[in-house]
């Protein structure tokens, strides 16, 4: 046997002061009773006590029970199997000098930085390796499950990181396939970030043996096509050997023909996360085949507050037929007796999600406090952070009906942050469970329209900000919702609707609109060298511990590069 919330056993210091407050009231009543004389003080009083004694008793007893309700008695568990599917993809990062150019803001470098980040945001299941190239190809980081490591390695990754500088894009697709493996159950790709810039000229090559191993390559361009100078560190800027400044130009029609190659779809870089959101969801997880990349057991307890709470009730509900006539308790008395529900009633009405987080990391198996966590960071506009919960809810949960409720929320919070592919399959496995779910199907078909709008639109002009605008000029609407051919959010007809809002949603980013609830409303100076997988790991694969280590060994020295001979010629950039 445990407890969940052990914390409010706390509460039973306070029966034996209760204990002693009902005692004192009852020997007042007796003292008063005597001033009315002896007929009065026998008569009365020898009746009346019996029956106040008992409703104390009652009253003592229904606070234990009650208290020991608070602490979430358990006492047997079940092993719940939790499965982690993916893909195995490998993101090639340029850190080549002309990704220092600050064509878009700040720079080529940071916004390639930033898209990879916001993919980290996205993964789920997936195993991802990072290789970065210039004049040569370094394998940074072997394949795995630990995000973290990977967060550390793109915000580490300079121009400064490899000493052979030049731009050789077909050194690192090699370096890439080598790295993803012979293929295995699950479908494998490449995410190339680049200005496009091959001075080798082998990128095209290197693409057809890629797709000969069966490996999907997919592209993202950083810059501009008109260019600009690449800067020195000490002022000034690159020149070439003729003493010309060095314009550094985005080149698309390389990047293009790469994708079209290897299998897979190209993309620019923007100001937003829509860009690496409509290549990763919309075509890497859309359109590839995942596999089962783990399993790991968790252990369910048996919650049995609901024995000790129906106890309390009914001590309760047989003091309210023990009808001695008026009892006055002290004000005091009153006040601990009440010490309980506002307790419980704050613990219900959390002020934030940072309280919810530090409650969620004690009770990491309560589901339904999970689901509140998500409701509130949605409420709060942390839109990839609610998303994230109340997908972990859906996935753990053994209930169906919030499971649908779960992944409908989820598809909300997916739709806030720009993943409209994610909201859309969110929404689709919602009418797997239930096919007759109207707002879900409204949802999917009015995105959908919304994805092939957007995709058939030109990228967004920039404005001198850095903000994208519409073709009118307006800002887009970064969390607007689903909108009905009226303009309205479409809601779930089964009566679960927002706290707080009984006759419906209002719709407009910020709130809860469209989300479900619950049926009370609440809602990662050598090359690192990959060793033969042990019992327990994959191919190419690394524990987190390994990755730790790797990553001090890689900040302790540089990084030797695999750089074919002649592979930046007479260019450093």
């Amino acid at each position: 046997m445990s407890w969940a919330r052990p914390e409010w056993l706390h509460l039973l210091w306070a029966v034996p002061v209760l204990a002693a407050l009902l005692w004192a009231a009852l020997r007042r009543r007796q003292a008063l009773l005597a001033r009315l004389g002896p007929l009065a003080g026998e008569r009365v009083s020898a009746r009346a006590q019996r029956v106040h004694r008992r409703r104390a008793v009652l009253w003592l007893s229904a606070m234990v029970f009650g208290v020991l309700a608070l602490a979430q008695p358990r006492w047997g568990y079940r092993w719940q199997e939790l499965k982690r599917e993916g893909l195995d993809l490998v993101v090639v990062l340029d850190v080549s000098r002309s990704m220092d150019v600050e064509d878009v803001s700040p720079s080529r470098m940071e916004q390639a930085q930033r898209e990879v980040l916001d993919l980290t945001e996205m993964l789920a299941g997936d195993r991802v390796g990072l290789v970065v190239f210039a004049g040569g190809a370094y394998a940074r980081m072997p394949l795995t499950l630990d995000y973290a490591v990977l967060r550390h390695q793109v915000r580490d990754s300079s121009s400064q990181t490899l000493v052979a500088q030049g731009s050789d894009i077909g050194a690192a697709i090699d370096m890439a396939v080598d790295l993803l493996g012979p293929p295995g159950a699950s479908d494998r790709a490449i995410l190339l970030v680049s200005d496009g810039e091959d001075h080798v000229g082998e990128a095209i090559v290197a693409a057809e043996r890629a797709t000969e191993a069966d490996v999907h390559i997919y592209t993202m361009g950083v810059g501009t096509p008109e260019g600009a100078p690449i800067p020195n560190e000490g002022g000034g800027f690159k020149k070439d050997r003729s003493g010309q400044v060095v314009m550094a130009k985005l080149d698309e029609s390389v990047l293009q023909e790469v994708a079209r190659i290897g299998r897979g779809a190209y993309v620019r870089a923007g100001a937003s996360n829509r860009d690496i959101a409509a290549i990763y969801m919309g075509e890497i997880r859309g359109r590839l085949q995942g596999a089962e990349q783990g399993v790991r057991r968790e252990r369910l307890w048996d919650e049995r507050f609901s024995w000790p709470l129906a106890v309390a009730i009914l001590l309760l509900v047989a003091a309210s037929f023990v009808r001695p006539g008026p009892l006055r308790l002290p004000g005091a008395m009153l006040a601990l007796l009440l010490v309980a529900a506002p307790a419980r009633a704050q613990d219900a009405v959390p002020t934030s999600a940072d309280e919810l987080l530090a409650r969620q990391a004690d009770r990491p198996d309560d589901l339904r406090l999970a689901e509140e966590l998500g409701l509130t960071l949605l409420k709060e506009g942390r839109s990839a952070e609610a998303h994230d919960v109340l997908s972990q809810v859906a996935e753990r949960t053994l209930d169906p009906t919030q499971r649908q409720r779960a992944r409908y929320n989820a598809g909300h919070a997916a739709y806030r942050s720009g993943r409209l592919t994610r909201a859309v399959e969110d929404w689709r496995r919602v009418l797997e469970d239930r096919p007759d779910h109207p707002a879900a199907q409204q949802n999917v078909q009015l995105v959908e329209q919304e994805i092939a709008r957007r995709l058939q639109q030109e990228p967004p002009p920039q404005d001198p900000q850095g903000e994208p605008q519409d073709p009118q000029g307006e800002p887009q609407d970064p969390q607007g919702e689903p909108q009905d051919p009226q303009g309205e959010p479409q809601d779930p007809d089964d009566g679960t609707l927002d706290p707080g809002e009984p006759g419906g949603d209002t719709g407009m980013p910020g709130d809860m609109s469209g989300m479900q609830t619950d049926d009370a409303g609440e809602p990662t100076d050598d090359t690192p060298k990959l060793e033969a997988p042990r019992s327990g790991t994959r191919a190419g694969e690394i524990t987190a511990e390994e990755a730790a280590r790797m990553v001090d060994a890689v900040e302790e020295g540089q990084p030797r590069v695999v750089a074919r001979p002649g592979a930046a010629g007479d260019k450093d950039w």
